[in-house]
């Protein structure tokens, strides 16, 4: 239990290592195009105030103006669409077996495994922790979309912060989910030693 735990926090403050490199990254670039968005409507206004003190005509005023607007738009709404993204693998994927649901676990030991997959174990008595769990990330939409499913439960790919903090977080929950095998193990060893 001990070392399934640890490998899943692992795993998840790796995702979490990756989003907050990427979310610098990112922040770095809207910084980048916010300067060079008020960089050109400063030079527009010096150059339009340039032009009309000078008498040039209207047709020079009027194109330094709209390109000058254009530069400072575009360095604006290019901040918008600033999304950095990573290649992110995990060939021994922590999530893949639970969102599959095999009967045997290539990635986690029998007795986890067993815990994770067995309807007794669970509060209900009625569904499998495993369901539940599955159950939750869907009922959440955090894998509706079948690009972010395939990398999240495959090999790796491309992710954004985003899937790398929801990444994280899903590991979190099944860390969460195997804690608590160690606490009902303990129930279990205090009645036998009643």
């Amino acid at each position: 239990i001990g070392a399934t735990s640890a490998e899943l926090d692992c795993e998840s403050e790796r995702a979490e290592q990756a989003a907050d490199y990427l979310a610098r990254e990112q922040t770095s670039s809207v910084q980048v195009l916010t300067i060079g968005s008020i960089a050109a409507a400063t030079l527009t206004s010096i150059a339009g105030v340039f032009l009309s003190t000078r008498g040039a005509p209207a047709l020079a005023q009027d194109t330094m103006a709209i390109s000058g607007g254009t530069v400072t738009a575009a360095f604006g709404l290019a901040s918008f669409v600033v999304h950095r993204r990573t290649n992110y693998e995990h060939q021994r994927n922590l999530l893949a077996d639970v969102w599959l649901g095999p009967v045997t676990s290539e990635t986690y030991p029998p007795i986890i495994w067993t815990y994770l997959t067995r309807s007794a174990f669970s509060n209900s008595r009625r569904a499998p922790i495993r369901e539940g769990i599955v159950g939750r990330w869907k009922q959440f939409q955090q894998v509706e979309d079948p690009p972010t499913a395939a990398t999240l439960f495959g090999s790796g790919g491309s992710y954004d912060v985003d899937s790398l903090r929801l990444r994280a977080a899903m590991l979190d929950e099944v860390k969460a989910e195997v804690e608590l095998a160690r606490q009902d193990l303990a129930a279990i060893a205090a009645r036998l030693l009643r």
